[in-house]
Formats: C-alpha cells, sequence, structure tokens
C-alpha cells in the first residue's frame, strides 16, 4: 500500500521531486568536489614530503588545517542545504499527511515513507552529481597546476583514488538520509487535528509593525515585510547563506586589493629602481671572481655585494642631536632608554659593502671608513603611515663608538641606506663600512649570507639575462636567486589563485543560500496560496500580489548586499589606514567593481527568479479549493 501511495506521489507531483533531485545533485557535486580538492592537497603534501625525507608521514600544516575546517563548514552547510529543503518540501504535504494519520497511518509508517521517497529520489542524482563533482575537480586542478608551473620546482599532477568517490558518495547518501529523516520524524509527531486544520501555516501570535515600509513602499511594501517577518524562520538558512557568501566574498576580495596594492607599493614599486636580480650566497665571504663575472656580463649595469652583522652600543646624551633630545626620549620608544651611565643602548645593524661600492656610496666629500645613517624616526609627532625623521646623531661633533669591543670613529653621516632591497631598521643606529675596513676590525660578528643585487640595462633582457646568470652560478651551489620581474608574475599568479579559491567557494556559499531560498519560496506554495487566497477574497488582484511578491524578492536580495557594503565601508577604512593607502588610490586600482557587480546581479537574478515561479503557481490557483477548509 505504501509503496504504491509513493509511487503515486511521485509520479504526481513533479516539480518538487525534481526540486529534491536538483538540491542532492548540487550537494553531492560540491561535496565530491571538495574531497577531491582535499585529496589532491593531500597527496601533494605526501609527495613533498617523500622527496625531502624519504617517509611519508605529513604534519598538520596551517594550509592542510585550513582546507579541513573549509571542508568541514562546507559540508555542514550542504547538510543544512538540504535538511532544509527537504524540510520545505515535506512540509507541503503536512495536510495530507493529516488525513492518513486520521484514518489510521502510524507515525513509524509515515516516517518510512518519507524518507524512502527521498532515498529513491536522491540516488541517480547523487551518482550523476559525484561522477560531475570529479569532472569539475579537474578541471580547477588543471587550471591550479598551469597558474603555478612557474612556483614549483616539481610536477604537480592531477590525482583521484575511489575511495574518494566511494567516502563522497557514501557521505552523500547519508547526509541525504539524515536530511530526511530529521524533517519526517518531526512531521510524524504532529497530531491528525493539528495536521488537517492548520496545516503549514504558523500560529502568529504579533507582527511587528513597519511604518518606514508603508510610509515609503506603501501597503504593498509593508505586507510584504509582514510576511517575511512571519516566515522569518523559514527563510534563516537561505538569507544567511546569500548573506555570508556576499560578505566573505567581497570582504575578502577587498582585503586581498589592499594586500595586494600594499605589497605593490611598500616591495615592487618601491624598490622597483633599487634590483632586479638578487644571489644569495651562504657564508661570510664573497667571491671576488664570481663578482667581476657579474659586473662584466653583457646588459648588466652594476652590481653591490653586502653582508650584514648586528651588534649593539651605547650611546652618550651628548651624542644625540638637538632633535632627539628635545623629544620624550620614553615616548619615541620604549626600548630607547637610558642605563644607569646615562647612556643610550641601542642596536647597530651594520652593512658591509665591497670596497667599490663603499667609495660610491659615501662619495668624494672625505675619506671615512664607517657611514653612520643617521635619521630616527619621530613617532612623537608622526604616524606610521606617513613617518618623518629626524637626525640622529649630532653631525658637529666628533663621534666614537664602541661596536662589539672595538672602537669605530664616525665622521661621515649619510640619510638613506645604500640602493639596496632592504629597510632601515627603526630605532637603530645603522652604520655602513667597506669590506677592507671591516677585515681590520677582526670581529668575531659573523653574517649567515652573502648577497649580490644586480641592475640591468632593460626589462627587454630579462630573460636572457637570467639565463646567463643561471649558468654562471652553477659552480655555486648554495645559492639563491631572485629575479624582480619574475617575482612581480609570480605575485601576481598568486593572487589570482587566492581569487579562484575564493570565487569557488563563495559559489558554493551562494548556490547553498539561492538554492534555500528557492526551497523556502517553492516550499511553501501551499501557505502562501492559503495565505493570496484571502488576499484575493478581500478585493487584491493580481497584479497587487505581483506587487507584493516583488518587494519581498526585492527585500530578500538587496539586503544581504546593502548590509555587506554598509559593513565594509568602515572595516575597509580601517585597513586602508593602517596600510597608508588613499581611498582614491584603492578605488582606482585594486576595487572588485566587476566581480562585485556579477555576484550582485547573480544573487538578485535567481531570487528573483524564485519568487517567479512561485509567484506564478499562487496566481493561477483556483480560489475555492485553496481557501475551503477540510477539518469536518
Amino acid at each position: 500500500m505504501w509503496n504504491a501511495y509513493s509511487a503515486s506521489y511521485i509520479k504526481n507531483n513533479k516539480t518538487g521531486n525534481r526540486f529534491i533531485m536538483i538540491i542532492s545533485f548540487l550537494a553531492s557535486m560540491m561535496l565530491s568536489l571538495v574531497s577531491g580538492l582535499f585529496y589532491n592537497l593531500w597527496a601533494d603534501q605526501v609527495n613533498q614530503t617523500v622527496a625531502e625525507s624519504g617517509t611519508s608521514g605529513v604534519e598538520f600544516t596551517p594550509v592542510v588545517i585550513a582546507y579541513i575546517v573549509v571542508f568541514t563548514i562546507a559540508s555542514f552547510a550542504l547538510v543544512m542545504m538540504i535538511h532544509h529543503a527537504f524540510a520545505a518540501t515535506m512540509t507541503n504535504r503536512i495536510h495530507q499527511l493529516g488525513i492518513l494519520q486520521s484514518i489510521g497511518a502510524t507515525p513509524r509508517q509515515i516516517k518510512f515513507t518519507l524518507v524512502n521517497e527521498v532515498v529513491v529520489l536522491s540516488l541517480p542524482a547523487i551518482i550523476v552529481g559525484n561522477i560531475i563533482g570529479i569532472g569539475l575537480c579537474w578541471a580547477i586542478m588543471s587550471i591550479i597546476i598551469g597558474s603555478t608551473a612557474n612556483l614549483r620546482d616539481y610536477t604537480l599532477t592531477f590525482t583521484y583514488h575511489p575511495i574518494v568517490f566511494i567516502g563522497s558518495f557514501g557521505f552523500s547518501m547519508l547526509t541525504a538520509a539524515i536530511s530526511a529523516w530529521i524533517p519526517a520524524r518531526k512531521l510524524s509527531r504532529i497530531t491528525p487535528l493539528e495536521a488537517i486544520h492548520y496545516g503549514n501555516e504558523p500560529v502568529i501570535k504579533r507582527v511587528k509593525k513597519y511604518r518606514i515600509h508603508s510610509a515609503i513602499f506603501g501597503i504593498y511594501g509593508e505586507m510584504a515585510r509582514k510576511s517575511l517577518f512571519v516566515r522569518r524562520k523559514a527563510m534563516r538558512v537561505g538569507t544567511m547563506s546569500i548573506l555570508l557568501a556576499v560578505f566573505a566574498c567581497i570582504s575578502i576580495l577587498n582585503m586581498l586589493g589592499v594586500s595586494g596594492l600594499s605589497t605593490e607599493r611598500t616591495y615592487f614599486d618601491r624598490y622597483r629602481n633599487n634590483w632586479d636580480f638578487l644571489v644569495t650566497v651562504k657564508g661570510d665571504t664573497y667571491s671576488e671572481e664570481l663578482l667581476n663575472d657579474i659586473r662584466n656580463t653583457e646588459d648588466v649595469t652594476g652590481c653591490i655585494v653586502h653582508r650584514i652583522v648586528n651588534s649593539n652600543t651605547q650611546i652618550p646624551t651628548d651624542y644625540l642631536s638637538s632633535d632627539v633630545q628635545k623629544l620624550s626620549h620614553e615616548k619615541l620608544n620604549s626600548s630607547f632608554a637610558a642605563n644607569e651611565a646615562g647612556a643610550y643602548n641601542t642596536r647597530v645593524p651594520i652593512f658591509i659593502l665591497d670596497d667599490k661600492s663603499f667609495a660610491e656610496y659615501r662619495g668624494d666629500t672625505n675619506d671615512a671608513n664607517v657611514v653612520a645613517v643617521n635619521i630616527i624616526w619621530d613617532s612623537v609627532n608622526s604616524e606610521r603611515t606617513d613617518r618623518q625623521y629626524v637626525p640622529f646623531l649630532n653631525e658637529g661633533k666628533e663621534i666614537v663608538l664602541n661596536v662589539n669591543g672595538k672602537d669605530i670613529p664616525v665622521s661621515a653621516f649619510s640619510d638613506a641606506l645604500p640602493v639596496l632591497r632592504e629597510e632601515l631598521t627603526q630605532y637603530a643606529l645603522t652604520l655602513v663600512m667597506s669590506e677592507s675596513y671591516y677585515a681590520t676590525l677582526s670581529f668575531d660578528l659573523k653574517a649567515e649570507e652573502t648577497i649580490y643585487t644586480l641592475k640591468m640595462t632593460d626589462e627587454s633582457k630579462n630573460d636572457a639575462l637570467e639565463e646567463r646568470l643561471q649558468g654562471m652560478l652553477e659552480a655555486y651551489p648554495d645559492y639563491a636567486f631572485e629575479g624582480r620581474v619574475q617575482e612581480l608574475a609570480d605575485e601576481m599568479q598568486i593572487q589570482q589563485g587566492l581569487r579562484m579559491i575564493i570565487y569557488l567557494f563563495t559559489g558554493i556559499l551562494t548556490c547553498i543560500g539561492l538554492a534555500n531560498i528557492f526551497a523556502s519560496t517553492l516550499g511553501q506554495i501551499y501557505q502562501r496560496k492559503r495565505e493570496f487566497a484571502r488576499y484575493f477574497a478581500v478585493g487584491l488582484t493580481p497584479k497587487g500580489a505581483a506587487k507584493i511578491l516583488a518587494w519581498e524578492a526585492a527585500i530578500v536580495a538587496l539586503r544581504p548586499i546593502l548590509l555587506t557594503i554598509v559593513v565594509n565601508i568602515p572595516l575597509m577604512a580601517l585597513m586602508l589606514d593602517a596600510g597608508g593607502i588613499t581611498a582614491g588610490d584603492f578605488i582606482a586600482k585594486r576595487l572588485p567593481l566587476i566581480p562585485a557587480i556579477l555576484l550582485f546581479v547573480a544573487v538578485i537574478g535567481f531570487v528573483a527568479l524564485a519568487y517567479y515561479l512561485g509567484g506564478k503557481k499562487i496566481c493561477n490557483m483556483n480560489l475555492v479549493e485553496v481557501i475551503k477548509d477540510d477539518t469536518l
């Protein structure tokens, strides 16, 4: 009997059945996609570990942990999606189930029948969804492999295992069964009288007054807002999913834009004229032969060799400039405090240049062996984003500093570092000296690496020059090579890859939200028919009903968009201020306007489509059949 009932219901309710199959298809496809991507990430981590250590043990790196978190969130969101969709579809039958209970159907029979129907409808959709998810995983991995080819020194390939398919398929079926069982169990416990009398219409105790909606949008706007308030629980999952999707996408894209612009300004643009290639060799000495070979290479305009060692010194008060003495030292920096002898302890980074480069940096004004970078950030009177510097030491006084047990006279000063890709250490006295003078000091301080900074004649020569330099460096096995042009291209690829990942998971969240909107809209047709039947009975026209539904769709679609924009304005203001970027620069160069517009249009379009399909069914109803009461 129950098999015949289920077969009849499936045959005569094609719209609801299609909806369950679509939801099951989307959920299984997304789970299969996420499972495949996670497995490829895991396989890549295993391969790297085997190549490096010979063992297959993989640590839970931040990337792996983040992916597990994303996978868990996505799985939970999908469970919520199909649970909400099934609940909405089943609730649409509560009136019919009440009649069946009144003639002897037991709760167990009803529960079993509902779950069985869902499993039968979901099975083919889940199989197809898993297969298409594998295809999408292959396509996305192909794009990732191609876009990151220049960032890897090993081969990355797409991999898949039957266990992944079995796991995603089993989890999809389990999710469908549990998601159907929860609302079925709840419906089976409703008494026959409650089911027949109330149908799936909620008992409304109190409705808020929306005077602003009434004043601005008229009676249709007020009725739409009140209807959404009454059905807020049913709409909650869908609206929250859309809000999270839109907010996450726009916020992260904005953050990536600010981060990329900050990196471009503070790194690539700032040091564009300082370097084209960097060669870093481990050790405390440099090769004169390699330096000469680089300088004699065609298309190389210059090469500076430098090492950095770090020490400390004590600066007497009378060595400090008048600008520094006027400032409150404690406010300037808490670590810049006088010791018991009245001198100030400070760090001393020492830059050691090859003799030719040091002579060019010092100039011909004197024959000093040491140059002090004589500036310090005035943090009392300027902000970090707009630093103002004042002289650190009194240049009119003979200065001798004791560094690492050696007295070093300082008679030459500069207000900038040599032309290198290096940052000035704040609240420290940076010294620059030649290689030959450093050798006379017999310091026990040793640098960990020696850096060759190269400049080329023209960026168009970049690839050919890089190839010649790489060949020249083969005799030095322990070196690292960096190219500014290639590094910028790699950074752009990384940013593009991050955006792709964001688009992927934002798309998943948006699909979840829109699917729930469809579930909430189409799954409540019976309730909405009774609601609008009463409106029609008191004189509402189909045109008026269309206005109410249009306002509802506008509120559902525009609310998450407007909330995202409102919240992102102060958020972006804080980020731009922290990064020292003006709003004009961000809007002109990195504002994600096109992706945001496409996302907003997609959300508005699909919400409008859901309401259009629901409104079409409502306006084509039989008024007498809908409004009559079957209690007797």
